[in-house]
């Protein structure tokens, strides 16, 4: 980080207590980076102090947003979200960025409507891969964090708070403090921690979350695959309703 101002990561560093064990996906360490370790490898060798403050608070909002919304949420690999932030642009692109994916933890976390109890879908590319599947000769070249992809999010949080509102068989009311599964899979911790990592020991996870290019893949039935894995797991379970 040449020539940045040696508190410019200050802040990141005490976010670490909120990733908890941090735990990663990625079956060759022993932990996903912390914040702070991610911003001094994206900002090695670059001494533009408006983009790395703008960069440093974008982070530091998106890992509060996804503690506070998402504090049951095992796997922390961040590398490629933070990568894609950091090449968003110029300093205003960035916090732009970052404000999106906050706004996306508001609607989808424990405190919505909605109720999910992970990022895990979002940061690992479930959610895009089956998304791209429908379209790919359209979709194809568009990320797992690219804007378009976080258009229909965005629009797909609307039509699913319309589902809850009129408590549909899929997406009804939920009662007290339980978490959303529309998934035919228990997903309590234990059990959502031990089918992630056979997955990822599988080569099965559509976005490697712990690689800066992510080496997002979409073209494999990853759905299905996990529902298999589940299932070979004795993890299936009556689909919500």
């Amino acid at each position: 980080m040449r020539g940045l101002p040696k508190n410019i990561l200050a802040g990141l560093e005490q976010l670490s207590p909120l990733l908890g064990d941090a735990a990663s996906l990625d079956t060759g360490r022993s932990r996903a980076l912390l914040p702070v370790e991610l911003a001094a490898r994206l900002m090695d060798g670059h001494d533009g102090v408006e983009k790395a403050r703008a960069f440093c608070e974008g982070l530091g909002e998106v890992v509060r947003a996804f503690a506070d919304d998402f504090p049951e949420n095992i796997f922390w690999d961040l590398d490629h979200l933070a990568c894609r932030m950091w090449n968003a642009g110029e300093p205003e692109e960035i916090l732009s960025f970052a404000r999106r994916v906050v706004t996306l933890c508001r609607g989808f976390g424990n405190k919505s409507e909605l109720r999910f109890r992970y990022a895990h879908d979002f940061l690992y590319g479930y959610d895009w891969a089956r998304w791209v599947v429908r379209q790919p000769e359209r979709r194809a070249t568009i990320g797992p964090f690219d804007l378009e992809f976080f258009d229909y999010l965005e629009g797909r949080l609307r039509t699913l708070i319309e589902l809850i509102s009129e408590n549909d068989t899929k997406y009804r009311r939920l009662q007290g403090q339980e978490f959303r599964n529309p998934f035919s899979f228990c997903r309590e911790p234990r059990e959502e921690a031990h089918l992630h990592q056979v997955l990822a020991q599988a080569d099965f996870i559509p976005v490697k979350a712990w690689r800066f290019d992510g080496d997002c893949r979409w073209d494999l039935p990853f759905t299905d695959l996990r529902t298999e894995a589940a299932r070979r797991l004795g993890l299936s379970r009556e689909a919500s309703s």
